[in-house]
């Protein structure tokens, strides 16, 4: 992430946008040396002619054709940023290419088998608020969305011609990734695994692979590259042109290439494609640094505090075990919605916020009675929930015991649907409670003695824990709860105590804050 930042001010300072096309293919030339580098290094004993004619096979297979195609057209990906540059203003081109984290994250999704459902399910909410967080640095440019687009060319041509390269290339950079399938493809490749094993290469088979796909597409799109920017297409001086090419070679190796074998050794480590939403941290130390060399004008500080903090919280959840717990993402969210709001609520911005002496009086009040109607209900369901636990464990064990003892088929798996009955979803209730009851009555028509009274009060254990489990919420009870919550929020925020300041002031911000925020946050494990 910290490499990709400092691209859009290479990019800048460079004058890169004068000549996107050859900046593009010396650029990859210093790539290209670091990647070399990189597999001398560590896997000198694969570096022959043997094992790269092998890999070379490999890659133009059926198998890994698309992949390598897809890696191949992702190398135009900065030359269409460097494009975009020469019509519209650096900061829009960069805000509008650092989307690319949401395309990536689909695209590794689908190479690596996570359902989009389940990977939707999972992070879209905590993506979502990246996103928020992310249109909180656009608004932080100074006078907001019309300065940037203000900004922009004058001529309806211009705004297009800039806008097209821009989205295209954060298009075609998400295909980059392809590369990393590929690289796990050839990491399982037998005659490879038996030639890096003979030759004691520790280092991981994956990182090789994947940097001899990123080599190959690279040596096939720099020709392609110079070719193109030597034409009359892109007329240069030729003293800046040389004099720019040897930076251009030395940044592709240092924040281009180390850049991406970063990224493809997270994504190896952390095993989770939610990681690639650190993305989002890049438009914020990319308008850093453009502002800080002078390259855009003044940013709104409150905007990007309130972006930035939107971005990391999001990315602190996705990427730490905490996240599993929706109740914590939704703490954590509630707080940032909360302290935004509080944040932004200036007495002469917001000048309608009402003020009031009771202002604590009212609040108290709505929260003790939204306090004891929810402690009441968590009492009630607590003891209901326990006592559930214990019925199922209960049958649980007496079932099995039938199952040992031959009055039921052991071949049913009854001990199992027993347990599922512990779950709440409607579907698998119904279902599990539907599968026991229906080897029970079967057990029940063959047994006799003991085996058939024990299998009656089984049926009626079932019975009872499925009835347990499938009542209903107090509707009228979570009305009541959710009526005094929002009473709850909407004075905390939309109202304030009569004339304070100074550090009673700010308790009362942080006040407005965390009220709200705990209120909101049971509010939601209600539901």
């Amino acid at each position: 992430m910290a490499c990709y930042s400092c691209i859009p001010l290479l990019v800048a300072v460079n004058n890169a946008g004068e000549n996107p096309a050859l900046f593009s293919g010396t650029w990859r030339i210093g790539a290209i040396v670091i990647y070399a580098a990189l597999v001398w290094k560590f896997y000198r004993p694969l570096f022959s002619f043997e094992i790269l004619k092998l890999v070379g096979r490999r890659i133009v297979t059926a198998k890994y054709r698309l992949l390598v195609l897809l890696t191949i057209v992702s190398s135009a990906d900065y030359a269409l940023f460097a494009l975009s540059t020469r019509f519209i203003d650096i900061a829009v081109t960069s805000i509008l290419f650092e989307i690319w984290p949401v395309i990536a994250m689909l695209v590794l999704a689908g190479l690596y088998g996570q359902s989009i459902k389940r990977l939707a399910r999972q992070i879209s909410f905590l993506v979502a608020l990246c996103f928020v967080g992310f249109i909180f640095v656009v608004a932080s440019q100074t006078g907001g969305f019309a300065t940037l687009f203000d900004s922009v060319s004058t001529s309806p041509v211009g705004l297009i011609a800039g806008f097209v390269p821009a989205v295209a290339a954060l298009a075609v950079t998400s295909f980059s990734v392809c590369a990393f399938k590929c690289g796990a493809m050839l990491s399982e490749d037998s005659e490879l695994v038996a030639k890096a094993t003979s030759a004691n290469v520790v280092a991981p088979l994956d990182r090789f692979g994947t940097v001899a796909v990123f080599i190959f597409g690279n040596l096939v799109s720099i020709p392609i590259s110079i070719g193109l920017g030597l034409t009359p297409v892109f007329p240069t001086d030729t003293a800046i042109l040389f004099s720019s090419t040897s930076v251009w070679i030395a940044s592709g190796g240092i924040f281009l290439a180390i850049g991406a074998i970063f990224w493809q050794r997270a994504n190896a480590m952390a095993n989770h494609v939610g990681i690639n939403a650190m993305g989002y941290l890049t438009p914020i130390f990319s308008l850093l640094l453009l502002m800080a060399f002078q390259h855009i004008g003044d940013v709104e500080a409150d905007y990007l505090i309130i972006g930035a903090a939107a971005i990391v919280t999001a990315n602190l959840l996705i990427n730490f075990e905490a996240e599993r717990l929706l109740g914590f993402k939704a703490l954590v969210i509630s707080l940032w919605i909360c302290g935004t709001f509080a944040y932004l609520r200036d007495p002469g911005g917001w000048g309608w916020l009402a003020r009031t002496d009771g202002y604590f009086d009212v609040l108290g009040l709505s929260a003790t009675v939204f306090a004891l109607i929810l402690s009441f209900r968590t009492y009630r369901l607590s003891g209901r929930i326990q006592e559930e636990d214990d019925r199922g464990f209960a049958l649980f064990e007496e079932l099995a015991e039938l199952e040992r003892q031959g009055v039921i088929n052991s071949e049913s798996r009854i001990s199992e649907y027993v347990l599922t009955l512990n779950r709440r979803e409607g579907r698998e209730l119904a279902a599990a409670y539907g599968e026991v009851h229906r080897v029970l009555n079967a057990a029940l028509v063959q047994a006799q003695g003991t085996g058939r009274e024990r299998l009656v009060t089984a049926i009626v254990e079932l019975n009872r824990l499925a009835h347990s489990r499938q009542r209903g919420i107090n509707f009228g009870e979570i009305c009541a709860l959710f009526l005094l919550a929002g009473m709850v929020v909407s004075i905390a925020l939309f109202s304030r105590p009569a004339e304070v300041s100074g550090l009673t002031g700010f308790l009362v911000e942080m006040f407005a804050m965390l009220f709200p925020a705990v209120i909101l946050f049971l509010g939601f494990n209600v539901l």
